[in-house]
């Protein structure tokens, strides 16, 4: 036993790259408007991965425009802004532009999707628009101009059935030196799209700005996936009266570039959502009346699972934290996802109305998904209260108070998980 144990010590003392070294990605996600759109990003890249003696972890924390003002960007590696149209007018803050562009110029990543990738190009380029304002607001990091016009492109946000539309579209992945995509060249990849730009090369670049290296370009164009239609109303009926057109098929979807000692990743579509492989775009009412608006979901029952995107957002996040190729994320689909109790007001277990934060009465069912995992643990403020794995459903009858719900995927080299805050009233 003494000879083992000997044997043992000097293994530790003259091989240290048996110890396992961690590095850690802190993130900040930007919270502008919509607490949610926030939060998906933050379920999608709260991962964690082995390559040979070194774990990496990415540790996401949501943040907002004083957080920016303040300087807080400082304490973080990656600044995420997710798809929405607040930024914008933040961005009128001269304060919080100079603390954005320091961040990158000095070394900071940043990853952005829709309205996110919009906000550092070098603007719309259209001329006198519905998105003059917005030009004034852009940021002009990276040399492209985005191809996202209100009457156009904009209607597949302006119209959704909020997380109910969003066309799956598919994206061709293009070869490149950037590792994000690696094993993937060639191949199309579904992702759902909120009409986010299409974006081309600006040719203005100056001497901060690195080339532009085309990641994934459109496969479809949104308007042949997903006819919508501008609507009137005439002879006591609405009739479709215009075609709602697009013009990104081909463009870029996915783009790097570098600003200064920063990396830049920019995504059109939307890869922190699930996706689906069929279905058909509906458009109705919002009421039947004269005085009402259409608006669309898309129908299908072919979905893949939440996370089937989430390891490009992770990728990209490693990418541009300054992580190479063979410290890349797996591109698997491991995910700790809970689906129920989200946002909104439950009564002994029933949905009653939509909210940005979760209130619970009475007991209710916890649903959570554990995917591409060996394990998976559900832990109720820190306490692990069960193992398994597939999907969990769990009833539960939590004291008044504030809770903490967690969902835990692991396997050998990889651990995922999601949670959420509930508020339990009686």
């Amino acid at each position: 036993m003494k000879k083992l144990l000997s044997i043992a010590i000097l293994l530790l003392i003259n091989f240290p790259s048996l110890q396992m070294e961690e590095k850690e990605i802190k993130v900040a996600i930007y919270f502008s408007s919509v607490k949610r759109f926030a939060e998906e990003v933050e379920e999608a890249i709260n991962y964690a991965w082995i390559r040979g003696n070194t774990k990496y972890i990415i540790k996401p924390g949501v943040i907002n425009k004083r957080d920016v003002i303040e300087g807080k960007l400082s304490n973080y590696d990656v600044f995420v802004i997710p798809g929405s149209a607040r930024p914008y007018f933040d961005a009128y803050n001269l304060k919080w532009r100079e603390e954005v562009i320091k961040f990158i110029e000095n070394g900071g990543g940043y990853v952005g999707i829709c309205g996110g990738a919009n906000l550092v190009s070098m603007g719309f380029n259209e001329g006198i628009s519905l998105n003059t304002p917005l030009d004034v607001s852009v940021l002009k990091l990276v040399d492209i101009y985005v191809n996202d016009q209100q009457e156009e492109e904009w209607q597949y946000l302006w119209k959704s059935n909020w997380r109910h539309g969003g066309p799956p579209i598919k994206i061709h992945i293009l070869k490149s030196e950037i590792p994000i995509f690696d094993g993937f060249y060639g191949k199309n990849r579904s992702i759902r799209y909120w009409g986010g730009p299409g974006m081309y090369e600006a040719e203005l670049k100056n001497e901060k700005m690195g080339d532009v290296i085309p990641l994934a370009i459109y496969a479809e164009e949104p308007m042949e996936i997903a006819p919508l239609h501008y609507w009137k109303w005439e002879n006591d009926r609405w009739i479709p009266y215009k075609n709602v057109t697009t013009d990104i098929k081909g463009q870029y979807a996915v783009v790097a570039s570098t600003y200064g000692n920063g990396r830049l990743v920019l995504f059109g579509p939307h890869p922190e959502r699930n996706t689906f492989f069929d279905g058909h775009v509906e458009e109705f009412p919002v009421r039947n009346s004269r005085f009402t608006w259409f608006i669309y979901n898309w129908v299908s029952n072919n979905s893949s699972t939440m996370s089937y995107n989430w390891w490009i957002l992770r990728r990209s996040i490693a990418w541009v934290a300054g992580l190479e190729k063979d410290e890349m994320p797996y591109a698997s689909q491991i995910a700790g996802y809970i689906e129920e109790p989200k946002y909104g007001l439950y009564l002994n277990g029933r949905k009653i109305i939509y909210l940005q934060n979760t209130i619970i009465i009475g007991s209710f069912t916890l649903h959570a998904q554990i995917i591409d995992a060996n394990a998976g643990i559900i832990k109720v403020d820190g306490k692990e209260i069960y193992q398994g794995k597939g999907d969990i459903f769990l009833t539960l009858n939590l004291p008044a108070g504030i809770h903490k719900i967690s969902a835990i995927a692991k396997n050998e080299k990889e651990e995922a998980g999601n949670k959420i805050s509930i508020i339990v009233l009686a």
